[in-house]
């Protein structure tokens, strides 16, 4: 099983890093530390996009549950893009890694036995070297206390899991939902007729999955008001007594509303109710568990971060902003002169 003691370095599969950092061939730098692996930027050759690499201690496989990089990255991607990025991170491990080695020959574990099928093999390389989303450094820098406060708080990090997986399984555009229906980008969000019946269970377990974020944030609603308004005010700075949406419902009533009907009664008897009208409240339940882990987030950056497990190297970062900085100088000053002329 990978990573082990003889193999613990993976090329991270669905990421591209752009070169406006101006690394040289073969540079392979430190960008991030975290307690059980460190995170490195590779550049196989000049004019390729950069890689990032993990090396990883085998120590790992003593954790009940390892917060590794990729799916800190994915969650913090998903929570900046309001969900319109969720990016799978793969580790793909490699054998001895050389950093002047080329790509085709370094040996892959998983793919070696495609090496004598030239085709798979170097179709598997253009996947991981080739193909995903491109991203430039400053990104994982301008949100260091994010992945931080994802890797040290776990009723943040789980909060933040299930809204993920609930939006995992039943997409749909949270900007869209959030705006006058004349600002949406994209004016019917109805299903197919033919895909609603298989849509089904999709709405179900993305009430359950919103459902255990708000709870893991707020706990079960409880009879006793004076201490459940406590607890939400401990928790968050939206005001409990704020409308949500078009609910007639306010954010702490629709707390019970939610756990007690929407989760209890709807979702586990979905097939009893029309479609759009099910739909309409799963959405509504991942927006508002949304919200609360959004506003959770908010209060936490109002607090001083007491330690950063996650460390960012500072001599990359200045080497970044310098670059942005000449990057942005430079498009003011033509900006300026183009100003002039006209």
């Amino acid at each position: 099983m990978f990573p082990n003691q003889d193999i613990n370095t993976g090329i991270l599969s669905g990421l591209l890093i752009d070169n406006s950092f101006g690394p040289f061939a073969k540079e392979y730098s430190e960008v991030i530390s975290l307690p059980e692996e460190k995170i490195y930027v590779w550049t196989p050759e000049k004019d390729e996009y950069s890689k990032l690499i993990s090396t990883v201690k085998p120590s790992i496989h003593n954790l009940s549950y390892w917060k590794n990089f990729g799916i800190l990255f994915k969650y913090v991607m998903a929570l900046t893009s309001d969900f319109e990025s969720l990016i799978e991170l793969e580790y793909k491990w490699i054998e001895n890694f050389d950093k002047g080695k080329t790509k085709n020959e370094l040996i892959y574990p998983d793919m070696e036995k495609y090496r004598h099928d030239e085709f798979m093999f170097n179709y598997d390389l253009k996947e991981i070297y080739e193909q995903g989303r491109v991203l430039n450094l400053s990104y994982l820098f301008d949100n260091r206390r994010l992945f931080n406060e994802l890797y040290i708080n776990d009723k943040f990090f789980f909060a933040v899991q299930h809204v993920v997986s609930a939006v995992s399984t039943h997409w749909y555009c949270h900007l869209c939902e959030l705006s006058p229906p004349h600002l949406r980008k994209h004016p019917n969000h109805d299903f197919e007729k033919y895909y609603e019946v298989f849509a089904l269970p999709r709405l179900e377990i993305a009430i359950i999955q919103a459902t255990k974020a708000v709870e893991g944030l707020l706990g079960q609603p409880g009879s006793n008001k004076e201490k459940r308004l406590r607890r939400w005010k401990e928790v968050l700075d939206i005001d409990p007594d704020e409308k949500f949406l078009d609910s007639n419902k306010s954010y702490f009533t629709f707390h019970s509303y939610l756990v007690n009907e929407i989760r209890n009664n709807v979702a586990h008897n979905i097939k009893n109710k029309p479609f759009k009208a099910n739909r309409k409240l799963t959405i509504q339940a991942q927006i508002y568990a949304w919200k609360l882990v959004h506003d959770y987030y908010g209060k936490l950056l109002k607090s001083n971060l007491e330690n950063e497990p996650i460390t960012f190297n500072r001599e990359i970062e200045s080497r970044i902003r310098k670059d942005l900085g000449t990057k942005i100088t430079a498009e003011n000053k033509l900006a300026t002169t183009i100003y002039k002329q006209h």
